[in-house]
């Protein structure tokens, strides 16, 4: 039967599943990640609205955190635990991190970077952020994705190759 984890319950068993817990204390609650990283609230109020989504059915959910009307959940059935990212309109997983935890505070911290491109974003307050949510490897993703205009341009054209680039660069997958 498809169900959502209750608030109560919620944060007990995303630290069973290995979400850090600097990360769930943080949620909604650090500015520069103020619209990528929002409270469950929204997830709590529209997720009944689509447990007969396929990707939902049959599982367990518990939300992790908002972004707009996009949702990052833990799913788990008899067979398999694994986060998810998906769109309340859509019947359709956006991103499957399967268990990798990193993987998704990689990507938290990609969007980051990537929304302050033109800023300059300064390495001392990116690894603060990282921090802030858990993800130890900030300071190298950041050496990572700090590239010249021109390579920078090149490398993101095709940014789901460049994405596993840096995940096995950092040891992520």
């Amino acid at each position: 039967m498809t169900s959502i984890i209750s608030k109560e319950n919620r944060v007990k068993e995303l630290l069973n599943f290995g979400i850090p817990e600097v990360f769930l204390g943080n949620i909604g609650n650090i500015p520069e990640l103020k619209y990528r990283i929002e409270d469950v609230e929204g997830a709590y109020f529209y997720l009944p609205t689509v447990l007969n989504y396929k990707i939902l059915n049959g599982k367990r959910i518990v939300p992790i955190f908002d972004c707009g009307e996009s949702f990052t959940v833990l799913i788990i059935d008899n067979e398999v635990e694994k986060i998810i990212n998906f769109e309340l309109e859509n019947d359709h997983v956006y991103t499957d991190y399967g268990s990798n935890v990193n993987l998704m505070l990689m990507d938290i911290m990609t969007e980051y970077f990537d929304d302050h491109i033109d800023d300059e974003i300064d390495l001392e307050k990116y690894i603060s952020v990282g921090s802030r949510i858990g993800f130890n490897k900030s300071e190298d993703l950041f050496h990572l994705r700090n590239l010249p205009i021109d390579d920078y341009n090149s490398k993101s054209e095709d940014m789901d190759n460049w994405r596993l680039e840096i995940a096995k660069e950092l040891n992520i997958l």
